[in-house]
């Protein structure tokens, strides 16, 4: 999501993240996530395709979203994703910090909460009325409340 709101600045992802920015909504951020961008957004082939992505950028990026974000260093929540076990943090982030949406772009994260297995039951009950969507998804739903339509 982070790495389409760089990237395309008219995009869904962009509108968010200006959001985000501009305190219409809390973001919620802990090491592992931070991390975990820090990774993508400087990752050689991810460079090499958008050279508007620099490292400076990407410090900015991470240095503003930590500044109006909830922030927890190490969620101490658990939940096991063998699916996707690289998902598993934005679950814990969501499940510690009390989470009302996920955002993302993961077709494992998008389809969870309709999953009938073990790991769709549990982020139900753990995560109860918690919504994944796409940056679209939440426009439309979202976007007039918080002054962002589509």
């Amino acid at each position: 999501m982070l790495l389409r709101g760089l990237v395309v600045g008219s995009s869904a992802a962009a509108k968010i993240r200006r959001a985000a920015e501009q305190r219409l909504f809390v973001p919620l951020l802990s090491k592992p996530v931070i991390d975990e961008y820090r990774v993508v957004l400087t990752d050689e082939e991810i460079v090499a395709r958008f050279p508007e992505i620099t490292l400076e950028l990407v410090e900015i990026t991470i240095r503003r979203l930590r500044f109006i974000g909830e922030y927890v260093r190490t969620p101490t929540a658990r939940f096991y994703y063998r699916r996707d076990p690289d998902d598993q943090k934005f679950i814990e982030l969501a499940i510690e910090l009390h989470a009302t949406h996920i955002l993302s772009f993961d077709r494992d994260l998008l389809s969870l909460p309709r999953s009938k297995g073990e790991a769709g039951r549990r982020f139900r009950q753990r995560l109860t009325g918690v919504e994944i969507q796409d940056a679209q998804t939440f426009l439309r739903r979202h976007g007039a409340e918080l002054g962002i339509g589509e």
